[in-house]
């Protein structure tokens, strides 16, 4: 609280809206280059300054960290839902591929996962972002086990691979498609492709 609240501020005022910035910010990065998008050119889209944008998020990395925050609330968290929930193994599974090669009819909305791309542009990405990268997909990997060590007490997992590795295949495979999806191939070449991966787990 100010002792002078007559007292003008200096500068201009805070009228950044940070959800905006997220959006445009994510849809950026999700469509195009990562390394050759520029800080300058997200402000610019956004409408703000650079000052402006450093005041809400200090730099690009903790800006890039904010969209990968946003993202695992928006895209992610409903997956680990998805593993949580008392659903056959098979069923799941399904749903699992169902949700990875979802593709927007809109020819404008990014195609793939965000997270994956990131993962791909890791040498564009400051160590804020690779940091919560690693974090989420060790939090992924932790998921995916739980589930495969839950289905096969259920006995609905019938393929002779630890947990761990099947973690790690499942991911994988998520990972592969998601690549393919944001070249622009078929989704529903894609889809058939990982029903057959995923085919061998029970």
């Amino acid at each position: 609280m100010s002792l002078n609240p007559t007292k003008p501020s200096r500068g201009r005022p805070k009228t950044l809206d940070r959800d905006h910035v997220l959006d445009v910010a994510m849809d950026a990065y999700w469509k195009e280059d990562i390394g050759n998008l520029s800080l300058n050119e997200i402000c610019r889209r956004c409408d703000i300054s650079k000052p402006g944008l450093y005041r809400e998020f200090l730099n690009e990395d903790g800006l890039m960290k904010a969209v990968i925050l946003k993202y695992q609330e928006q895209v992610l968290n409903p997956v680990q839902h998805m593993l949580n929930s008392e659903t056959p193994f098979r069923e799941t599974l399904d749903n699992l591929v169902s949700f990875a090669t979802s593709v927007s009819d809109n020819q404008e909305a990014p195609k793939g996962c965000l997270l994956i791309k990131m993962r791909e542009s890791r040498m564009h990405l400051g160590e804020a972002t690779r940091a919560q990268l690693d974090f989420i997909q060790e939090q992924a990997l932790t998921a995916y086990k739980n589930w495969v060590e839950l289905s096969k007490t259920k006995g609905e997992f019938s393929a002779d691979m630890s947990s761990e590795f099947a973690a790690t295949y499942i991911d994988a495979q998520l990972s592969n498609a998601s690549s393919q999806l944001a070249r622009g191939e078929d989704p529903q070449i894609v889809k058939k492709i990982l029903l057959v991966a995923f085919s061998m787990l029970g």
